[in-house]
């Protein structure tokens, strides 16, 4: 299966050298343990092969995200000219924006063939910022209900959660591209995200843990689902340093 590469070489030889071409690949974990961080050295390993990439962030300015790539010696500037990488910001504080008519112009501006989402987590609590359109087939109505007041075809608020979530795997899932979708987990719970659906929707899903004992940062990940794919199993450590993520 054609597959495309992390660029994290230990992490690609986990799964048969990357994601598979076309997948939602979810990565979760706790502020701090390096999930946006992941989702930059994809997009820009990306770059470097030739795969222009789209990263939506709805957490963080892009003059971070691009002053974090720097600090770790990545032009992400010198890829955005050669729209190979699109990192774009969307706001928070204008209503009814078109948040997948965003993607879907950047992803054919580029010709991309990956995008980064951050976060699923910070899109389900701002749903009502966004015009969200409604193409689910009976059978996901059935299962997932529908909810929230709707006009031309649009749902303009909503308080389902899960139902919001599918919605955003699918949209992503439309566009062709191989999608690394980052969000919160969540503890003391039996599911572990936010939302609480995305790790069964999505065709893999990595998990991000970091834990402080002492003096000491112990940071893991484990891959705990990737279709069609063989899988290296069980918790690798990691580390973030000038390289970016690297496993031990």
């Amino acid at each position: 299966m054609d597959r495309a590469e992390t660029g994290i070489k230990e992490f690609d030889s986990l799964v048969e050298g990357g994601f598979p071409r076309g997948f939602n690949v979810l990565v979760v974990g706790a502020p701090g343990t390096g999930k946006t961080l992941f989702g930059i050295q994809y997009l820009f390993n990306g770059a470097r092969a030739g795969e222009p990439g789209v990263y939506i962030s709805l957490d963080m300015e892009d003059g971070k995200l691009k002053r974090q790539a720097e600090q770790l010696g990545w032009d992400v500037a010198k890829f955005e000219k050669e729209n190979k990488i699109s990192i774009v910001k969307v706001p928070l504080n204008r209503e009814k924006t078109r948040i997948f008519d965003t993607v879907q112009a950047e992803v054919e501006r580029i010709g991309a063939k990956r995008i980064v989402f951050d976060s699923l987590a910070a899109f389900a609590i701002n749903i009502d910022q966004f015009a969200i359109p409604l193409a689910f087939d009976d059978e996901i109505d059935r299962i997932l209900g529908r909810s929230g007041p709707m006009k031309d075809g649009v749902m303009y608020e909503g308080n389902s959660e899960k139902r919001i979530t599918y919605l955003a795997l699918n949209k992503l899932s439309e566009f062709g591209t191989t999608n690394m979708i980052i969000t919160d987990t969540i503890s003391d719970t039996n599911t572990l995200t936010v939302d609480g659906v995305s790790e069964y929707v999505c065709d893999g899903l990595v998990v991000l843990k970091s834990l402080a004992i002492g003096e000491t940062l112990s940071r893991t990940l484990e891959i705990k689902k990737m279709r069609c794919s063989k899988m290296d199993g069980g918790i690798k450590s990691y580390k973030i340093d000038s390289g970016g993520i690297s496993l031990n």
